[in-house]
């Protein structure tokens, strides 16, 4: 659909392409500067003819647009300086404090040994026996 003509017979956007056309490194107030000196007796808004030279380099593939990721969506850049990582701030108590009696030290060895000394294969077996509710 092609922009009608304003109240003084011109189309903002339009005009701004061609000057965009014609240089490329132009800027906004060159911009507005050019229009009123071709149109002396045409009044501008500025707020326009900004949003509408932005649309023109954005068309041309003069100036690209980042959009920022979401807070939430993990990205670390984002986050307020001084605010730990979650996965910090989710870690355990100290564990020194826990004493582990010398029979579960042996009985944990014992497993190991049952299970070939894999961790993963003892870790599992003990996770079954939870999810059992075995003493």
């Amino acid at each position: 659909m092609a922009k009608r003509a304003a109240k003084g017979g011109v189309v903002i956007s339009q005009e701004i392409m061609e000057l965009v056309n014609s240089n490329n490194a132009i800027r906004g107030s060159e911009v507005m500067t050019a229009l009123r000196e071709k149109f002396p007796k045409v009044k501008f808004n500025n707020a326009s003819c900004q949003v509408a030279f932005a649309n023109a380099r954005k068309k041309l593939g003069l100036s690209k647009t980042v959009a920022r990721k979401p807070i939430g969506s993990g990205s670390t850049s984002f986050r307020k300086p001084g605010r730990p990582p979650a996965a910090a701030a989710a870690a355990p108590a100290s564990s020194a404090a826990v004493v582990i009696d010398i029979s579960v030290l042996q009985a944990a060895k014992a497993l190991l040994q049952h299970c070939q000394g894999s961790a993963d294969a003892a870790s599992q077996a003990l996770k079954q026996i939870a999810a059992l509710q075995m003493n």
